[in-house]
């Protein structure tokens, strides 16, 4: 994983250089960054908490991520805002690690889901010894959405500063559909907390909870482009039409 992070990092830095700014120009640059991110915060945990397997379950969402990534490839979709700007960059760079901490808690979730499954059928093989056990991939899926709940309501408050001063998106900026599937996600994982913390919820409701989460992030990551969404990419033939 380690080998695979360090040339995705420099893959990463020659986008950079490439577009002279921070690579996130085009779609599939955007799926670049993201797949760095989840590397990123993927290492530094299991650094911190040692996380059996959980590669295992983390490298086909990995691997399906980079060849979503590959329809995209050759910068059609192109971003409709200039990068140039503290509040865009401030606003984006926290809702990527956070969409990474989601997508961590995502694979604990389907780890979860396995091991209890097997805990059920009375599957006592290689891979039930090897798995943690239900409490601690409970703790670790807790662990990872404290984590990335923060940034993500740091990135959407910038969001609304880089809206509100740029008037991107006009008056009606919260009726973007990308403004209003971001805060359905928020409001997702601010249950998730919630019923963590006050109804001290656990297991397989949480569970299936963050898998619910975790498919509105990539909803929202990309499907707005389909939805006809202001705050997304547009086709590069669809902004040269509308610079004439």
């Amino acid at each position: 994983m380690m080998m695979g992070f360090l040339i995705h990092s420099g893959f990463l830095i020659f986008l950079g250089l490439e577009s002279g700014n921070i690579p996130i120009t085009n779609v599939y640059e955007s799926f670049v960054l993201l797949i760095w991110c989840i590397l990123f915060v993927y290492i530094n945990l299991d650094y911190l908490y040692r996380l059996p397997l959980l590669d295992t379950f983390l490298v086909p969402i990995v691997t399906a991520l980079s060849i979503w990534a590959l329809t995209f490839d050759g910068g059609n979709l192109l971003i409709t805002v200039s990068l140039q700007n503290f509040w865009l960059i401030a606003h984006i760079i926290p809702i990527f690690i956070g969409y990474a901490a989601f997508t961590i808690s995502f694979s604990l979730s389907i780890m979860y889901l396995t091991q209890q499954r097997q805990l059920k059928l009375k599957l006592f093989g290689p891979l039930f010894t090897k798995l943690p056990s239900l409490a601690e991939i409970d703790r670790l899926m807790w662990k990872t959405i404290s984590f990335g709940f923060p940034l993500l309501t740091l990135g959407l408050v910038f969001g609304t500063f880089w809206v509100k001063t740029q008037n991107i998106l006009g008056e009606q900026w919260y009726l973007d559909y990308k403004v209003v599937l971001g805060l359905a996600t928020w409001l997702i994982y601010a249950a998730l907390l919630h019923m963590r913390l006050v109804s001290s919820f656990h297991g397989t409701k949480i569970a299936c909870l963050t898998i619910a989460g975790f498919c509105l992030v990539l909803f929202t990551f990309i499907g707005t482009f389909f939805m006809g969404s202001k705050h997304a990419f547009q086709k590069m033939s669809t902004q040269i039409h509308e610079e004439f």
